[in-house]
Protein backbone atom coordinates (compact mmCIF):
# COMPACT_ATOMS: atom_id res chain seq x y z
CA UNK A 1 0.00 0.00 0.00
CA UNK A 2 3.24 2.37 0.37
CA UNK A 3 3.02 2.60 -3.74
CA UNK A 4 -0.94 3.94 -2.93
CA UNK A 5 0.03 6.08 -0.68
CA UNK A 6 2.30 8.22 -2.87
CA UNK A 7 0.09 7.67 -5.93
CA UNK A 8 -2.31 9.11 -3.56
CA UNK A 9 -0.72 12.08 -2.99
CA UNK A 10 0.47 12.65 -6.67
CA UNK A 11 -2.28 12.48 -8.29
CA UNK A 12 -4.07 15.11 -5.29
CA UNK A 13 -1.44 17.84 -6.26
CA UNK A 14 -1.93 16.94 -9.81
CA UNK A 15 -5.47 18.01 -9.43
CA UNK A 16 -5.06 21.05 -7.29
CA UNK A 17 -2.39 22.27 -9.46
CA UNK A 18 -4.19 21.70 -12.98
CA UNK A 19 -6.19 24.50 -12.28
CA UNK A 20 -8.51 22.83 -9.63
CA UNK A 21 -11.66 25.08 -9.19
CA UNK A 22 -15.52 24.31 -9.21
CA UNK A 23 -18.48 24.65 -10.87
CA UNK A 24 -19.75 27.50 -8.98
CA UNK A 25 -21.29 30.78 -11.27
CA UNK A 26 -19.49 33.55 -9.59
CA UNK A 27 -15.96 34.45 -11.26
CA UNK A 28 -13.38 35.52 -8.77
CA UNK A 29 -10.36 36.47 -9.17
CA UNK A 30 -7.31 33.48 -9.69
CA UNK A 31 -5.81 34.42 -6.53
CA UNK A 32 -9.04 34.15 -3.91
CA UNK A 33 -9.83 31.08 -6.36
CA UNK A 34 -6.33 29.12 -6.04
CA UNK A 35 -6.56 30.53 -2.15
CA UNK A 36 -10.22 28.28 -2.29
CA UNK A 37 -8.97 25.63 -3.87
CA UNK A 38 -5.90 24.87 -2.14
CA UNK A 39 -7.88 25.35 1.37
CA UNK A 40 -10.26 22.55 0.45
CA UNK A 41 -7.48 20.05 -1.22
CA UNK A 42 -4.84 20.55 1.15
CA UNK A 43 -6.25 19.38 4.22
CA UNK A 44 -7.88 16.41 2.47
CA UNK A 45 -4.47 15.32 1.06
CA UNK A 46 -2.86 15.49 4.49
CA UNK A 47 -5.65 13.61 5.99
CA UNK A 48 -5.28 10.74 3.16
CA UNK A 49 -1.68 11.00 3.72
CA UNK A 50 -2.03 10.97 7.25
CA UNK A 51 -4.51 8.03 7.48
CA UNK A 52 -2.48 6.26 4.62
CA UNK A 53 0.66 5.77 6.68
CA UNK A 54 -1.63 4.31 9.41
CA UNK A 55 -2.60 1.33 7.07
CA UNK A 56 -0.09 -1.22 6.71
CA UNK A 57 -1.55 -4.45 5.64
CA UNK A 58 1.72 -5.84 4.94
CA UNK A 59 1.96 -6.12 8.93
CA UNK A 60 -1.53 -7.27 9.39
CA UNK A 61 -1.61 -11.62 9.47
CA UNK A 62 -5.45 -11.59 10.41
CA UNK A 63 -7.43 -11.19 6.90
CA UNK A 64 -10.61 -9.97 8.94
CA UNK A 65 -8.54 -7.36 10.29
CA UNK A 66 -6.90 -6.04 6.96
CA UNK A 67 -10.09 -6.35 5.71
CA UNK A 68 -11.75 -4.09 8.13
CA UNK A 69 -8.74 -1.58 8.30
CA UNK A 70 -9.13 -1.55 4.54
CA UNK A 71 -12.33 -0.80 4.30
CA UNK A 72 -11.95 1.59 7.39
CA UNK A 73 -9.46 3.43 5.38
CA UNK A 74 -11.24 3.67 2.07
CA UNK A 75 -14.35 5.03 3.70
CA UNK A 76 -12.82 7.70 5.41
CA UNK A 77 -11.42 8.27 2.08
CA UNK A 78 -14.52 8.57 0.26
CA UNK A 79 -15.80 11.12 3.63
CA UNK A 80 -12.91 13.40 3.15
CA UNK A 81 -13.84 13.20 -0.63
CA UNK A 82 -17.22 14.52 -0.22
CA UNK A 83 -15.67 17.10 2.39
CA UNK A 84 -13.39 18.40 -0.45
CA UNK A 85 -16.29 18.43 -2.97
CA UNK A 86 -18.51 20.42 -1.31
CA UNK A 87 -16.32 23.01 -0.95
CA UNK A 88 -14.46 23.12 -4.03
CA UNK A 89 -18.13 23.39 -5.41
CA UNK A 90 -18.88 26.76 -3.86
CA UNK A 91 -15.51 28.28 -4.77
CA UNK A 92 -16.57 29.93 -7.86
CA UNK A 93 -14.44 29.88 -10.61
CA UNK A 94 -11.72 31.90 -11.85
CA UNK A 95 -11.97 34.62 -13.99
CA UNK A 96 -9.33 33.82 -16.45
CA UNK A 97 -9.80 32.46 -19.97
CA UNK A 98 -11.38 28.92 -19.41
CA UNK A 99 -12.25 29.57 -16.14
CA UNK A 100 -15.67 27.70 -16.41
CA UNK A 101 -13.89 25.43 -17.76
CA UNK A 102 -11.11 24.64 -15.06
CA UNK A 103 -13.37 25.12 -12.40
CA UNK A 104 -15.54 22.50 -13.70
CA UNK A 105 -12.95 20.24 -14.60
CA UNK A 106 -11.45 19.48 -11.10
CA UNK A 107 -15.23 19.48 -9.64
CA UNK A 108 -15.45 16.15 -11.98
CA UNK A 109 -12.42 14.96 -10.63
CA UNK A 110 -13.22 14.45 -7.54
CA UNK A 111 -17.18 13.50 -8.47
CA UNK A 112 -15.04 10.44 -10.35
CA UNK A 113 -12.94 10.33 -7.34
CA UNK A 114 -15.70 9.86 -5.06
CA UNK A 115 -16.86 7.27 -7.31
CA UNK A 116 -13.72 5.56 -7.39
CA UNK A 117 -14.13 5.78 -3.73
CA UNK A 118 -17.76 4.26 -3.03
CA UNK A 119 -17.08 1.34 -5.88
CA UNK A 120 -13.56 0.47 -3.48
CA UNK A 121 -15.31 0.52 -0.17
CA UNK A 122 -17.84 -2.13 -1.63
CA UNK A 123 -15.01 -3.99 -3.34
CA UNK A 124 -13.29 -4.02 0.00
CA UNK A 125 -16.19 -5.47 1.88
CA UNK A 126 -16.24 -8.60 -0.54
CA UNK A 127 -12.74 -9.40 0.04
CA UNK A 128 -12.26 -12.78 1.43
CA UNK A 129 -11.29 -13.62 4.82
CA UNK A 130 -10.86 -16.94 4.87
CA UNK A 131 -7.11 -17.00 3.85
CA UNK A 132 -4.29 -14.42 4.57
CA UNK A 133 -2.87 -14.89 0.64
CA UNK A 134 -6.14 -14.96 -0.80
CA UNK A 135 -6.82 -11.13 1.46
CA UNK A 136 -3.52 -9.88 0.44
CA UNK A 137 -3.57 -10.67 -3.21
CA UNK A 138 -7.51 -9.46 -3.72
CA UNK A 139 -6.42 -6.44 -1.70
CA UNK A 140 -3.18 -5.60 -3.69
CA UNK A 141 -5.35 -5.95 -6.55
CA UNK A 142 -8.22 -3.57 -5.75
CA UNK A 143 -4.75 -1.15 -4.94
CA UNK A 144 -3.99 -1.37 -8.52
CA UNK A 145 -7.60 -0.70 -9.62
CA UNK A 146 -7.80 2.60 -7.20
CA UNK A 147 -4.22 3.56 -8.39
CA UNK A 148 -5.33 2.77 -12.39
CA UNK A 149 -8.76 5.22 -11.68
CA UNK A 150 -6.92 7.66 -10.27
CA UNK A 151 -3.71 7.93 -12.63
CA UNK A 152 -6.51 8.76 -15.55
CA UNK A 153 -8.54 10.78 -13.07
CA UNK A 154 -4.86 12.84 -13.03
CA UNK A 155 -5.17 12.48 -17.27
CA UNK A 156 -7.88 13.71 -17.53
CA UNK A 157 -6.65 17.05 -15.76
CA UNK A 158 -3.47 17.74 -17.89
CA UNK A 159 -5.49 19.29 -20.98
CA UNK A 160 -3.52 22.22 -22.15
CA UNK A 161 -7.02 24.14 -22.41
CA UNK A 162 -7.19 23.67 -18.13
CA UNK A 163 -3.59 25.61 -18.30
CA UNK A 164 -3.98 29.56 -16.90
CA UNK A 165 -0.59 31.38 -16.36
CA UNK A 166 -2.82 33.53 -13.58
CA UNK A 167 -3.86 30.48 -11.64
CA UNK A 168 0.05 29.05 -11.58
CA UNK A 169 1.01 32.19 -10.11
CA UNK A 170 -1.55 32.34 -7.82
CA UNK A 171 -0.73 28.81 -6.75
CA UNK A 172 2.73 29.58 -6.45
CA UNK A 173 2.52 32.60 -4.12
CA UNK A 174 -0.35 31.26 -2.27
CA UNK A 175 0.94 29.78 1.28
CA UNK A 176 -2.53 26.84 1.42
CA UNK A 177 -0.65 25.44 -2.01
CA UNK A 178 2.83 25.61 -0.88
CA UNK A 179 2.18 22.51 1.40
CA UNK A 180 0.56 20.57 -0.91
CA UNK A 181 2.34 17.07 -2.05
CA UNK A 182 5.01 17.63 1.23
CA UNK A 183 2.75 15.45 3.15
Amino acid sequence: MTNLRKHCAVVFVAIALAGCGSSGNSAISPSAYVKSVCSSVGPFEKDVVNRSSTLDLATITDAAQGKAALQGFLQAVSEDTDRALAQLKSAGAPNVKNGKEIAGAIVSAFTDLKSTMVQAVNQAGALPTDSAAAFKADAQALGTTVRASMTRIGTNLQSSTLRSAEVEKAAADEPACKSMGNG
